[in-house]
């Protein structure tokens, strides 16, 4: 048998080995019938020993000792940790609240009376739709279990999910849906959403089933049914007389994710806060977030004071100036909205713009990087078409009419116009009562004063005038603007938007049966074949024939230069760093990226997968 070899007798006395060599020997020795016994015994004595190591060893042997112990525990624990998530995932869960700032306060929180921001968005909160957005604009069935279309698109028949519950606890059924849409369509109730649901019958099939038929086939309808349904057995008992001032519009019983809480009134009757807390009976997944709290302020800058404060943790729109500074802190969630903005001609109050040449030189004198770059209230993005981005038929990469001030002046030389007394703005000889005069191009802007818009105007005041037209800007508040300029067609251009929906339609903004008030056909524009165009296009259930269609409407109307369209907007919306579940890509309106609430959260769990 061969043993271990001991150092020589110096080393006996200072080294470790030694020591260890003797219980090496001493259990070889050991017969099998003891070996029980005498292991305890060995335990013991190594227990001893360790205890005694630290006086045998070197500072170098311990340093190395202990260094092994950290590697060991180190590599336990990544390893552990490894293992752990590799098994399992983090999934939402119940917890924390969220306040958000807001600048108008609500009165109507009711989705047949919501006209502010305010009511939509607390709104679209307390009730549900048939049918929703997913944050990517995608339609996704809410209140709806399932829908169905007519092949001649005149028929949608929903069957409603049977584990939907109002509030108060009683079931959502067809009646509070055929009880909603007829409230719309009351005159009576003076709701503004009437208009959308002209020549639309509906019918209760059965207690989950709803129909509704079209007097002609109009593929965005499906729009139409992200309406809140509102619960007929607590509406039912209220006179239209009584319904825009009853105390459910602050005080609502929806379906939704969350569930009014309480409110608090100043002495003036205004509201400084709002909170909702989360429906423990939602039919979908969540909520997750336990209240939401909405307080409202004044003005923008106020509300950025509050949020510099701590008093509120989100809002939207952010200024666009303020992103880098706030996005270090928190995240900024970027939309894109269907809405266009640009300028609309008006050729008979200004008969200048009727001709075709003036209207192209406008528009190759304009730089719409410039442009987007003074939207400072929010983002924007250059567009060329007069339909929204990401819609059917839009095409972003032809640009018809690109910045060119040489071309812009080369355009207006040719039709005559020149600055013939060298005041910098271009002239043209007439003969009024038979004497010649210098008619000047001049041209007045109507806007409102929003400061954007008046951003936006003073760039094409400075842009114009450099290549010789004399530009006169008109600022009238939004409601003088709809009431004196927009609705009597009283303006020769008209910086103004136009926004759609998730399912854009520009009949409304192009169609000549649209040219009086209250048709949105501002720009007064009549074309036999965009007006043909636009009939089949609505008409049309297939996607892939209303982009055609779509697509050569766009061509029309890019040649005869109706309005000159500038930029889309977009949404950008401020959420705590932590905030998680919040996809949002595109939304119609701002309260449209409270799509999806029910799936925010700010706390997570670990599960098996």
């Amino acid at each position: 048998m061969t043993y271990f070899t001991p150092p020589d007798s110096e080393s006996r006395k200072t080294s470790a080995y030694w020591n260890l060599a003797k219980y090496f020997r001493f259990f070889q020795k050991i017969r099998n019938k003891e070996f029980s016994r005498l292991f305890r015994y060995w335990k013991l004595l190594s227990a001893r020993k360790i205890l005694y190591l630290p006086k045998i060893l070197s500072s170098i042997e311990k340093r190395a000792i202990l260094l092994l112990l950290v590697v060991v525990v180190f590599s336990g624990v990544s390893l552990f940790t490894r293992i752990y998530l590799r098994l399992t995932v983090p999934v939402p869960q119940v917890g924390k609240a969220y306040i958000e700032g807001m600048l108008r306060e609500p009165r109507n929180v009711n989705p047949l009376y919501a006209t502010t921001d305010g009511d939509r968005d607390i709104a679209k909160l307390v009730f549900s739709p048939l049918i929703n957005y997913s944050g990517s604009g995608e339609p996704v069935p809410d209140l709806a279990e399932n829908y169905e279309i007519s092949k001649d698109g005149k028929i949608y028949t929903v069957n409603l999910r049977k584990d939907a519950f109002w509030h108060d606890g009683k079931p959502v059924t067809a009646e509070d849906v055929v009880f909603t849409i007829k409230t719309v369509q009351n005159p009576q109730h003076k709701s503004p959403l009437r208009a959308n649901w002209q020549g639309v019958s509906v019918e209760e099939i059965d207690q989950y089933t709803v129909r509704f038929s079209l007097r002609t086939a109009y593929a965005p309808f499906l729009e139409n049914l992200t309406l809140g349904i509102i619960p007929k057995h607590l509406w039912e008992k209220i006179s239209p007389e009584q319904a825009l001032l009853h105390e459910l519009n602050l005080k609502p019983v929806g379906s939704g994710p969350y569930i009014f809480d309480q409110f608090k009134q100043g002495r003036d009757g205004s509201i400084s806060w709002y909170r909702v807390k989360r429906n423990t009976n939602y039919f979908r997944e969540g909520p997750y977030l336990r209240k939401i709290t909405f307080l409202f302020y004044k003005s923008e800058e106020e509300m950025l004071a509050a949020y510099q404060r701590g008093q509120i943790e989100g809002f939207g729109p952010v200024p666009v100036g303020k992103v880098p500074e706030l996005a270090p802190y928190a995240k900024v969630v970027q939309a894109a909205m269907p809405r266009l903005f640009g300028i609309f001609f008006n050729e008979k109050a200004a008969p200048l713009l009727a001709e075709k040449s003036v209207r192209r030189a406008i528009a190759h004198a304009l730089d719409k990087k410039e442009i987007t770059s003074s939207v400072i209230s929010s983002g924007a993005i250059p567009v060329e078409s007069v339909l929204p981005l990401g819609s059917a038929g839009h095409t972003s990469d032809k640009v018809i009419y690109p910045f060119d001030p040489e071309k812009s002046m080369k355009l207006l030389e040719e039709a005559g116009w020149k600055d013939i007394n060298g005041d910098g703005i271009r002239e043209k000889r007439v003969k009024v009562k038979g004497k010649e005069e210098l008619e000047p191009l001049r041209l007045k802007l109507s806007t409102s004063d929003w400061p954007d818009l008046l951003r936006t105007a003073e760039i094409v005041r400075s842009s114009l005038s450099k290549v010789g037209i004399e530009l006169v800007v008109e600022r009238l508040s939004f409601s003088e603007l709809e009431s004196a300029v927009i609705r009597p067609r009283n303006f020769e251009m008209l910086l103004f938007g136009q926004a759609y929906g998730y399912e854009p339609d520009p009949f409304a903004f192009w169609h000549s049966s649209q040219l009086k008030d209250p048709g949105l056909n501002i720009a007064s524009y009549s074309n036999r074949k965009a007006d043909q165009a636009l009939e089949e296009a609505r008409r049309t259930p297939s996607l892939e024939d209303r982009k055609k269609k779509y697509g050569d409407l766009q061509e029309i109307i890019a040649q005869d230069l109706p309005a000159i369209p500038l930029y889309s907007q977009l949404y950008l919306y401020l959420l705590p760093g932590n905030m998680g579940g919040a996809d949002i890509s595109e939304i119609s309106l701002p309260a449209d990226r409270f799509n999806e609430i029910y799936k925010w959260f700010r706390e997570t769990k670990r599960v098996l997968k």
